[in-house]
């Protein structure tokens, strides 16, 4: 057997098929979304083919890479992409045009938008997994004072990027990174004391909060909301007291008319009629549920659930410890994502711009998801040099 056909074997066929059918589904759909008529002569549906074969070609490079490849290039990769989120707070709005009030974006002539604090979220997850492995190697008799340091390094990599991607505005983004760090962090070993200190603080805060909104309304509109930006109010507001605030909650009060009215087997492809504004982006699962009803949007949810479980199963059998951390960072970060976006379209979730993985309209989202598969096949690709050859890299050395 030749070493191409060799390492086409060694990818998980699993995770591929899913990717495949999730570019068909994001392609009709985007397609379907598109003829409401709120997009004049865009063809948003031939954009996405178009990302996609971009996609699939950062996926296979990135793939072909070896897993300490991949570690050499943590810290590069860490830096050039921070550099470039600085910089975009700096731009002239020639190079970084604010779209909808937030400016996200480097607009590149003949390419089109590109996000860096998406692909950022790759580098924090690949020098994270970097710090905690180098860190737990080095502090083999675990101690609460080693524990912190290590809390230390993360937070130290972790909050002055999100500092930056805050102003933006993107708290959205923030909260995948701040999840995807904690649940690394989480299975670094570090002692239950501090776990259940971290545990205990959340839930403390969250019980705060709902007793303040049970029980002192005011606080909650007058003092704590005004803290937040403007376009923040006014999710919030409109996600606590939609029929109140209709304004403010329309997006998602549209997305709610749309689930339910699909029904158990929906309306039929092309045949969704509800106004979202941008519905072809953040609300696609709006059109899915739609037009293919309970069943579809039932089948869309376990396929993200069969992804996340290959990419725990892959780090659960990965041989380096890198390759583990970095798989928990993206099972969580991307369980989170497809909790939020999901939920806000059904009205459980405030509205946020979080994208749907692979199936929201967008190349940024979809390049960087591409690029995290293509580092989860990576890391499956070298233990599954022992289960497809009869030869071990010792014995070839």
């Amino acid at each position: 057997m030749n070493e191409e056909t060799n390492w086409y074997r060694r990818l998980d066929g699993t995770i591929l098929l899913i990717i495949i059918l999730f570019s068909v589904l994001s392609i009709i759909f985007i397609y379907s979304s598109q003829q409401t008529g709120q997009y004049g002569s865009q063809n948003f549906a031939m954009k996405q083919v178009i990302n996609y074969l971009i996609g699939f070609t950062l996926l296979i490079l990135v793939a072909k890479l070896d897993v300490d490849q991949i570690e050499k290039m943590a810290w590069p990769l860490y830096i050039a992409l921070f550099m470039s989120i600085v910089i975009l707070r700096f731009s002239p709005e020639s190079i970084a045009y604010p779209i909808l009030g937030a400016k996200r974006w480097f607009i590149i002539p003949f390419i089109g938008s590109l996000q860096p604090s998406e692909f950022f979220k790759i580098a924090l997850i690949i020098v994270s997994a970097k710090l905690i492995s180098k860190h737990n190697s080095q502090n083999e008799d675990r101690t609460t004072k080693s524990d912190l340091l290590l809390i230390g390094k993360l937070m130290l990599v972790t909050i002055p990027p999100s500092l930056f991607v805050y102003q933006q505005p993107d708290t959205g983004m923030v909260f995948l990174y701040f999840i995807a760090i904690g649940s690394m962090l989480f299975l670094s070993g570090i002692k239950k004391r501090i776990i259940t200190f971290f545990i205990v603080s959340v839930l403390l805060v969250l019980g705060i909060l709902v007793y303040l909104y049970v029980y002192q309304t005011d606080v909650i509109y007058k003092q704590l909301i005004p803290l937040l930006k403007p376009h923040q109010q006014e999710r919030i507001i409109g996600w606590l007291d939609p029929g109140g605030n209709s304004d403010q909650s329309y997006q998602a009060d549209r997305s709610i008319l749309a689930v339910g009215s699909g029904e158990m087997f929906g309306k039929g492809l092309l045949q969704g009629n509800v106004y979202i504004p941008e519905k072809h982006t953040d609300f696609i699962f709006a059109t899915i549920a739609e037009e293919g009803g309970f069943v579809l949007a039932s089948i869309v949810v376990t396929m993200f659930f069969l992804l996340i479980y290959k990419v725990v199963i892959i780090g659960h059998s990965s041989d380096t410890p890198f390759g583990s951390y970095i798989c928990a960072g993206v099972a969580f970060s991307l369980t989170a994502q497809i909790f939020q976006n999901i939920g806000m379209v059904i009205g459980i979730m405030p509205v946020k711009g979080i994208s749907l993985p692979f199936l929201t309209s967008g190349g940024s989202s979809l390049f960087s998801n591409m690029i995290i598969m293509g580092i989860i096949l990576s890391i499956r690709k070298t233990f599954g040099l022992y289960m497809f050859s009869n030869e071990s890299k010792y014995t070839e050395e």
